[in-house]
């Protein structure tokens, strides 16, 4: 490459560059209303039709908007009254689950404990001293109608 051709070769490129960022920089919209009345906007000239007017807008592309989304949330904004109660609504759930599956259990082990006592005439259990004794058949009556009664009061 001789010295003239680096030359062009250079002053072509930064013509490029700078066209390419004056480019950047801003965009040409164009509005115009058809024969059926509906407005068209578009970046690309379109071709002038009789009676039809082309409004041309530049519109700068490296500021800010003039007007703020109103839209837009911010990360630093708190949660709006609607947000704050469907959180509260969700808490609400899960404790309502929590409790249900704790209920849930509660009336399974019963029912196991029915079940294990009540065809048996002899049923052993471990006292406090780790013992095993022989439950009486008073005490084990007593105990069925009391987990029964539990069942029939907490359990659906």
């Amino acid at each position: 490459m001789t010295y003239l051709s680096k030359h062009m070769f250079f002053a072509l490129f930064l013509g490029l560059f700078l066209a390419a960022q004056a480019e950047a920089q801003e965009k040409t919209m164009y509005k115009w209303t058809d024969e059926n009345g509906v407005v068209h906007f578009t970046d690309v000239r379109p071709q002038e039709q009789q009676g039809q007017q082309v409004q041309e807008q530049v519109i700068p592309m490296d500021e800010a908007p003039a007007t703020p989304n109103p839209y837009s949330q911010s990360a630093t904004t708190e949660p709006t009254l609607g947000e704050q109660k469907r959180a509260e609504l969700a808490q609400k759930h899960q404790e309502n689950e929590a409790n249900r599956a704790m209920a849930s259990a509660e009336c399974a082990a019963w029912q196991a404990e029915l079940d294990r006592l009540e065809p048996n005439r002899r049923v052993f259990f471990t006292n406090e001293q780790g013992e095993t004794e022989r439950m009486d058949d008073v005490e084990r009556t007593n105990r069925v109608a009391e987990l029964k009664a539990q069942i029939a009061r907490n359990c659906k």
